[in-house]
């Protein structure tokens, strides 16, 4: 569908690459924004057993999550290869995704934390609503900044779901240490300590300078060449 909009094909090659990728997280982050909140708030099933709760909502929301980072991490790692570009916060974050939900489904258990913890994607639509609108030439209206600051402040929320997390680890510990599979308990608390103490930060922070000085920081190469040439 971007093919009918003029920003579109005015795009670099790989831009217009980020711009699929970016409409696909969008679609993926309302579905995990749905789920999360659903988790939070009116799922009673999985907090009465936190380590091997399932439900078919559950394990609809997790298998869809497979599939999406399947095609996150071949889609990214083909475009790094070809463009000679590389993500290590978006790599990391992905494959350890891709692995640790791989594993949740293999060994059928802790969907109380999977489907919690798609809650973090709850900042993807509006950071591809804000990269779209940057490139569109559209950073100067009301609407890109109300999305930017609602950006800002969904990365706070992240932090919200992340020391939720931590407190029912801490609540639970004994459970959790005793009975949750080795392999998803590295793959969980790796993913949940990086994302809390250094990607979820950094993201925040980049989004709030992003916010005040709108630059496309992923193709900064791409506005080099034009300029040069």
């Amino acid at each position: 569908m971007g093919i009918l909009f003029k920003t579109y094909r005015n795009l670099d090659k790989k831009e217009q690459i980020f711009w699929n990728l970016a409409i696909v997280r969008a679609v993926y982050g309302i579905l995990c924004t749905v789920i999360g909140i659903w988790s939070f708030f009116i799922d009673s099933e999985l907090e009465k057993d936190i380590v091997f709760g399932t439900t078919p909502t559950s394990y609809f929301a997790l298998t869809a999550t497979v599939g999406f980072f399947c095609f996150e991490c071949l889609a990214v790692s083909i475009s790094d290869i070809v463009y000679k570009r590389f993500s290590i916060l978006l790599n990391i974050h992905h494959w350890i995704s891709l692995v640790g939900f791989s594993i949740l489904l293999i060994e059928d258990s802790s969907h109380y934390f999977g489907t919690r913890g798609l809650l973090l994607e709850m900042s993807t639509p509006f950071s591809a609503v804000c990269w779209i609108f940057l490139k569109a030439g559209k950073a100067d209206t009301l609407f890109w900044k109300v999305n930017q600051f609602l950006l800002v402040h969904s990365f706070h929320l992240r932090s919200v779901v992340e020391c939720s997390i931590w407190y029912v680890t801490y609540k639970h510990w004994n459970i959790i240490w005793e009975t949750m599979p080795v392999a998803f308990f590295v793959c969980l608390y790796t993913q949940l300590t990086l994302v809390t103490f250094w990607m979820t930060p950094y993201w925040t922070y980049k989004k709030t300078v992003q916010m005040i000085t709108p630059v496309d920081w992923n193709f900064e190469d791409v506005k080099t060449k034009t300029k040069t040439s």
